[in-house]
């Protein structure tokens, strides 16, 4: 029997809220999503908010009203928010448990439907629109990757879309959020939409699940977006009924679209469909997805109970491809975040940018695991109790409620949250270098990178000079981080990468990632900046904003690029990390996990590659890894005893990398052997720290304190 599901590990908790946890679903940027039970015994999916986004005032506030917005709908084929406490510690809510696949994945794997499936698809997806519309939301982002799929019918997820884009950077350019093939024209014309714009993607979907494709072509979004606007929906694989339906639905004027009550009236009108609406897979989903969907189901759900220790997954190394010949770095004039740093801060607090609707209506879908082994060999040696060579270097109140944001270029930054307060302290010794009162509220530090520090309060975000905090410009925006290079400033925002005039913040161009983009997860070197989208690396010209090349990885990826030299190197989903040519998009080698316990749905994802003295170090789970930077010959592997490490970083001969508990590990950078561990902790506060150049920065109960790793 295959099971849904994965064990508790002993760095899970046993109850969040009133909801005894049972096992592990997935994980992804926001936080862990869990089985759980609530006291009656009803199964339920409960997401746990990851707590350095939670603390952040702004998201918050965000989370608060999605989460109101969510309740408010209701009806069949929505995804239910059954309990939630999104200003509790931790944030977390809980929604029904469907045992199924997305529509995208069942389409992937078992190819388009025929018409009676489709159309009591379609039947349930109305109804489901006309519950969401009746509670005053337009969903905006309809697409078959939104709709889950369970024997007793579908259920369509993230309508919390649009409240979340609203009033951002993007917008503010005349880009168009949303899936393209499934935006509606007068969407991508800027005009104000409706229910309306709910019902051209219902057609699309319709149209994509009869034929496997969607009615506007496939390719690079701007050209689909063109034929959305331009062209007439290629509709010809679809039976003459059905194409009628969607043909009306994709109407270029949205007054000609069918209205949702009428649609589903046309829909449901299905020969043999039962009039009580009820399904079953025995009468609306084709064999295969129901078969699929039936072993789903099948896989026994364990009862709540304690945590146990997880098994580690096992780690192999496939064989590396021969380089290409080395050519003079166009990479030198890069902008690279130090370690621990921008970068850090932009993946634990602003992760996920737009993300935090997919929290809003999350039906966890739950997938086969892979069956894995384990090797005895796979071990590392056990960690030494030796002292950490560390010297504390500073220590500074932290008044007024303060909280460390950030560090980097030779300053601490703190913030107060709600009352608007900046702070700069100098890393060396914790002398105050300014204090700025900021505009709005809910002030937080986001980034702060060659010269200019950027911050968020209210809704805008801000540009001010890291020398004084004197503010350059500000700009509409939800989260984002940028990082500075020369004269721009670039960030990747709800899935596209964009550059602002440095001076002005005016912005220069966007570039389409498309899916699976993440803010925080790009790099900018020389001439380049290198984003990557669900599967695909993109490197775009920093000068123009055109793409320059495209690689295509085996899996999603998952981490920000690290370019260095000729190279960038890029972590997948399945543990593999790419080396991949910086000048052409060439694959220069590869290096990933295998083994029977490796399970990218549960695992807890890889950080940024770090690249230092000719050798790429990568993280994984509770594995650290060291690869000859230009051949990827494995040089040591590290696997520490613990369920997740964090903040990876490299000086001075040393790798240094933390744990969810606080403890801080050495390990010898030439050979990976353990050098020392350490708590450094001496309160219960939360560790958040920043290793940066050899000096670990955290805030230590009403206190930030900054220590020296290295002699």
């Amino acid at each position: 029997m295959v099971a849904a599901f994965a064990p508790l590990t002993s760095g899970d908790p046993e109850q969040v809220g009133r909801y005894r946890l049972a096992g592990r679903l997935g994980q992804g940027g926001m936080g862990r999503v869990y089985l759980a039970r609530s006291p009656s015994g009803r199964v339920v999916a409960v997401k746990v908010v990851r707590a350095a986004l939670a603390d952040d005032p702004g998201f918050r506030r965000r989370f608060v009203r999605e989460v109101a917005a969510a309740r408010r709908v209701s009806g069949f084929f929505t995804a239910a928010v059954v309990d939630a406490a999104p200003e509790g510690r931790p944030a977390w809510l809980a929604t029904e448990y469907v045992p199924g696949l997305s529509l995208a994945d069942a389409l992937a794997k078992h190819g388009a439907w025929p018409e009676q499936a489709v159309r009591q698809l379609g039947a349930a997806l109305a109804e489901a629109l006309g519950a969401i519309h009746r509670a005053g939301v337009v969903h905006r982002d309809l697409k078959p990757s939104n709709v889950l799929l369970a024997a007793d019918g579908p259920r369509v997820i993230d309508f919390g879309i649009s409240v979340a884009a609203e009033d951002t950077l993007l917008t503010e350019a005349g880009v168009v959020i949303g899936t393209p093939g499934f935006i509606p024209p007068e969407q991508l014309r800027g005009e104000k939409t409706g229910p309306a714009a709910d019902v051209f993607a219902l057609g699309a979907v319709l149209a994509y699940t009869a034929t496997g494709t969607g009615p506007f072509g496939k390719g690079a979004g701007h050209a689909v977006n063109y034929r959305v606007m331009h062209e007439e929906p290629d509709l010809g694989g679809l039976p003459s009924g059905l194409a009628e339906v969607a043909a009306r639905c994709l109407a270029k004027n949205p007054d000609n679209r069918p209205a949702v009550p009428e649609l589903l009236k046309e829909l449901a009108q299905v020969p043999g469909h039962r009039p009580d609406g009820h399904f079953t897979e025995a009468d609306w989903l084709p064999g295969p997805v129901a078969d699929a969907i039936a072993h789903i189901q099948a896989a026994p759900l364990p009862d709540a109970a304690a945590p146990a220790q997880e098994e580690r997954a096992t780690l192999k190394l496939a064989p590396a491809t021969a380089p290409p010949a080395a050519e003079p770095a166009d990479a030198s004039a890069a902008a690279p975040p130090a370690p621990g740093g921008p970068r850090r801060l932009a993946r634990r607090r602003v992760l996920a940018g737009l993300a935090i609707v997919a929290t809003l209506a999350i039906v966890t879908t739950t997938a086969l695991l892979n069956d894995f082994g384990r090797g005895d060999d796979e071990k590392s040696p056990s960690t030494p109790k030796a002292k950490a060579e560390a010297k504390q270097l500073w220590s500074r109140p932290l008044d007024g409620k303060l909280t460390l944001d950030a560090v980097a270029d030779g300053a601490v930054y703190l913030s107060s949250g709600d009352q608007g307060t900046l702070r700069a302290l100098d890393a060396r010794d914790g002398s105050r270098l300014w204090q700025r009162q900021a505009e709005g509220d809910d002030t937080s530090v986001v980034s702060a990178s060659g010269g200019t520090l950027f911050y968020i309060s209210g809704r805008a975000l801000y540009a001010a000079d890291a020398d004084s905090g004197e503010t350059r410009w500000k700009a509409k925006s939800i989260l984002t981080s940028p990082v500075t290079l020369d004269n721009a400033a670039y960030s990747v925002i709800v899935g596209f990468l964009l550059a602002q005039d440095l001076g002005t913040g005016k912005i220069l161009w966007t570039y389409q990632l498309g899916a699976g983009a993440v803010e925080g997860d790009f790099a900018v070197a020389g001439s380049r900046a290198y984003a990557h989208g669900d599967q695909e690396l993109f490197a775009v010209n920093t000068g123009t904003g055109k793409k320059q090349w495209t690689f295509e990885a085996d899996s999603a990826l998952i981490t920000a690029p690290a370019a260095a030299g000729n190279t960038v190197y890029c972590g997948g989903r399945n543990g593999t990390l790419y080396a991949v040519d910086a000048r052409t998009g060439q694959k220069v080698w590869q290096r990933g996990f295998s083994g029977k316990l490796w399970n990218p749905r549960i695992a807890s994802g890889a950080d940024t590659p770090v690249v230092a003295d000719g050798v790429v170090y990568f993280e994984n789970d509770a594995y650290v890894s060291a690869f000859d930077a230009g051949t990827g010959k494995p040089l040591w592997r590290h696997r520490q005893d613990t369920d997740e490490i964090d903040t990876l970083s490299v000086a001075a001969g040393t790798v240094y990398f933390t744990d969810e508990t606080g403890t801080l590990y050495a390990l010898d950078a030439r050979s990976g052997r353990p050098k020392w561990q350490e708590n450094l902790m001496t309160s219960s506060s939360q560790w958040r720290p920043y290793i940066v150049n050899g000096t670990v920065y955290f805030e230590d109960g009403d206190r930030v304190r900054a220590v020296s790793l290295v002699n």
